[in-house]
């Protein structure tokens, strides 16, 4: 089964918490929320901009449980459903690629620094 998948992951909380003088803790609360609505965006973009045919491939972008290993954060989403999903976003060499997945994270990267600056502001 071919499949999509990207890891968005935020390393170095420990600046952060320097940076803003904020509490281990509430840092990496803010961003695990940060993280999920980065996710939550990404899947949204990625479901506007796949080519549909029959909406399956859009159906089965699914975001996978934030997770928290010590000071990394990772969120995931994934289009592991659709046997197809890598080759609409890579292409074959009879298809030309439609990328919908790496767009949608190149997007929310930037969504993520905001969300995350905007709500350690909000905390000091």
């Amino acid at each position: 089964m071919a499949s999509v998948g990207f890891d968005i992951k935020f390393d170095g909380l420990e600046k952060l918490y320097e940076q803003f003088d904020v509490s281990k803790e509430k840092a990496r609360n803010v961003t695990a929320s940060a993280m999920k609505a980065t996710v939550a965006k990404a899947q949204q973009t990625a479901q506007s901009i796949v080519p549909v045919r029959t909406g399956y491939l859009r159906q089965n972008i699914v975001v996978k449980p934030v997770k928290i290993n010590g000071d990394t954060i990772t969120g995931e989403f994934v289009a592991s459903q659709a046997d197809y999903a890598s080759y609409v976003e890579y292409g074959t060499y009879k298809m030309r690629a439609q990328p919908y997945m790496r767009p949608a994270v190149a997007e929310a990267q930037p969504f993520f620094y905001s969300k995350v600056e905007a709500a350690l502001k909000g905390v000091l």
